[in-house]
């Protein structure tokens, strides 16, 4: 949608723009920090199909791009030496933030019926009326005393005049100079979505998971409720490796922002005596693996069943859209997609992949679970070269539609090789209850069309 590739174009040029603020500096942060926050509203949106975006959200995103235009000006203001001697004259700038501010809030009102109702209400905190006024008038007091400083390091005229005499150049080099002490003291730099996260900032619930090669634990960061996957004798004891490769694919992670992508918050290492801890911090979503959901609770209403399918694939069209051609998942299947705590199911098994391939070590296949080979398209199973594109990632897509409508376990009992001769030689596919909404069940079918070119595609 043209609009939401706006709001995310113009909120990255206001952050770009903000470098060079030498005024105001802190009211200037706390807009670029709340931008930040409503853009997670706004990337939901984008990764939606436009036909899906209501009314009332499309004025909610006109109001914005408005207010960003606003704060942009504000932001380019602020970056002009000429506008500090103008500033310390009028005192007032507390004024031209308001509408800009207000303006936010009203947004964030509109966009947070977007979000789960964990991610709702921390969302809505920040915007929290007595909340905002309050920091606002903190921001204005702290940029006013920063620029009393200024106008105290400078002399005044000999003939004792009252007006502020200040040459540009000099102002400029003393904002910089003051801004840089400021900064050692105050971080207001950019904070990434997904980044090195220090030990004491996690706190651990309970362990869910014990493993060979990992412990899955139930906690928390930034207030957040977070699954923390620590490793086991580790592949790899150096640290630097791991954050090289680390920092080169959260590049790449940001591209698959959704709702429906399990949500990477970072990585963990603890370094002492020379042996290092690594953890992986992510989404936590309450009833584990859709597999775990369908064995448990078979007797779900079709509205729930409905609504995980759509999560599923809206998690997998997000996958397929990147700007990437070749970027696939690998490994599709019902284990490999996660369900909330509303039922909102959320695609895993890919984020952090190359990071965590780098510290773990391999482990030996499980072939008395789920068996992998009923996910494998028949194309793949006839030639164990056919190059794997969509359509074989839609099959295996396919397949967990089928369990999603039916709660069954697919080829449960099978060997590997009657797996094979079911689909390779008969074009056997299990069919789908007769309570199976019809619209599903055509989807279902057509995603496990035994010819490629029959499949559709996530869209």
């Amino acid at each position: 949608m043209d609009i939401v590739e706006r709001i995310l174009s113009l909120a990255q040029a206001i952050h770009s723009q903000f470098e060079h603020v030498k005024c105001c500096k802190h009211q200037c942060q706390r807009l670029m920090e709340r931008i930040q926050i409503l853009l997670e509203p706004v990337r939901i949106l984008q990764a939606q199909p436009p036909w899906h975006i209501s009314h009332h959200e499309e004025q909610m995103l006109r109001k914005l791009l408005q207010a960003l235009g606003e704060a942009q000006k504000l932001v380019m203001k602020y970056s002009q030496t000429s506008w500090i001697q103008k500033f310390l004259s009028a005192r007032s700038s507390g004024e031209e933030f308001v509408w800009v501010n207000e303006s936010l809030e009203d947004v964030a009102q509109g966009l947070s019926l977007l979000l789960q109702a964990e991610q709702k209400q921390a969302f809505l905190e920040a915007f929290q009326a007595k909340t905002c006024r309050r920091q606002d008038a903190e921001d204005l007091t702290d940029d006013r005393a920063f620029l009393d400083q200024v106008m105290a390091s400078t002399e005044e005229p000999k003939d004792g005049a009252r007006e502020i005499h200040m040459d540009g150049l000099c102002v400029e080099s003393k904002v910089d100079w003051m801004q840089s002490e400021l900064n050692k003291i105050v971080n207001v730099g950019k904070r990434e979505a997904i980044t090195e996260i220090e030990r004491d900032q996690l706190t651990f619930r309970r362990r869910l998971q014990d493993t060979e090669r990992y412990d899955l634990y139930e906690g928390e960061y930034l207030k957040y409720p977070v699954a923390i996957k620590t490793f086991k004798r580790p592949l790899t004891t150096d640290p630097t490796k791991v954050r090289d490769i680390f920092e080169k694919e959260i590049q790449t992670l940001k591209k698959f922002e959704s709702p429906n992508i399990l949500r990477m918050y970072g990585i963990c290492i603890e370094e002492k005596d020379g042996s290092p801890c690594f953890s992986i911090v992510m989404e936590y979503c309450k009833h584990g693996t859709l597999r775990e959901v369908l064995t448990k609770q078979r007797h779900l209403s079709w509205e729930v069943r409905i609504r995980m399918a759509l999560g599923a694939a809206r998690g997998l069209y997000r996958l397929h859209q990147t700007e990437e051609k070749s970027r696939l998942h690998g490994c599709i299947c019902s284990s490999k997609f996660l369900v909330a705590g509303d039922y909102c199911v959320k695609l895993s098994g890919f984020e952090l992949c190359e990071t965590e391939s780098s510290i773990k070590r391999k482990a030996k296949k499980n072939w008395n679970q789920v068996s992998m080979l009923a996910y494998v398209a028949p194309e793949t199973l006839k030639d164990i070269y056919y190059p794997y594109r969509r359509p074989c990632e839609i099959y295996s897509f396919g397949i967990v539609l089928w369990e999603i409508a039916t709660s069954k376990i697919p080829f449960e009992g099978c060997s590997l090789q009657e797996i094979k001769e079911k689909i390779c030689d008969h074009q056997y596919r299990d069919p789908v209850g007769e309570d199976c909404p019809e619209e599903l069940a055509k989807v279902i079918d057509q995603c496990r069309a035994f010819d490629p070119s029959l499949r559709p595609s996530a869209e």
